[in-house]
């Protein structure tokens, strides 16, 4: 085989380059922790973790954080500020696998679950079909998912006060952004 007349140094550089370049998708600004594998549902979580990354990126919605409090009794807020990251960053960060054969996922009016405190939320396929119906639940229910990633646990709060919660705090902002629209 004839011998290659590429520099030893050239090659290096470029394995270099290429070894601390990051991927495309990691270096994008819509980068997120949607990992559904093609499964049909993927695009509809992946718009109703980015939008509840928007929503997040408001201070009144934000403030949902204050709200709840993780075991030790600090606010969640406390916890973001401990992971040096802000709150509509972190829901980008959280990692949302499929857990369609999981029983939870069986369950009526289950549409993702979660551990206090993993960063691991598994997704049903109920939630993607829930984007296409009612987009703003959707991203309630994320954001919901994200408290708890934060260490939020349940009963108490009940699950639904979770969710009002949010989506008081939370909603009013899209009804705003709607008026101004027109």
């Amino acid at each position: 085989m004839p011998q290659s007349k590429v520099p030893t140094f050239a090659v290096a550089i470029l394995v270099v380059a290429t070894a601390t370049t990051p991927t495309t998708r990691a270096a994008t600004p819509e980068s997120d922790g949607v990992r559904l594998r093609g499964r049909w549902f993927e695009e509809p979580v992946r718009r109703a973790v980015h939008g509840a990354a928007r929503r997040l990126a408001e201070p009144s919605c934000a403030a949902v954080l204050g709200d709840f409090h993780d075991p030790a009794g600090r606010d969640l807020r406390q916890r973001l500020a401990e992971l040096d990251v802000d709150p509509s960053s972190y829901a980008r960060m959280v990692l949302f696998y499929d857990g369609s054969s999981d029983a939870p996922c069986r369950r009526p009016r289950v549409y993702a679950f979660t551990a206090p405190g993993s960063r691991v939320v598994r997704t049903c396929p109920t939630l993607g079909a829930l984007v296409a119906s009612a987009p703003e639940q959707a991203e309630a229910i994320v954001i919901h998912e994200v408290l708890h990633t934060l260490g939020l646990a349940e009963n108490p709060p009940a699950s639904a006060d979770i969710t009002t919660a949010v989506e008081k705090r939370c909603r009013a902002l899209v009804a705003t952004r709607a008026r101004g629209a027109r």
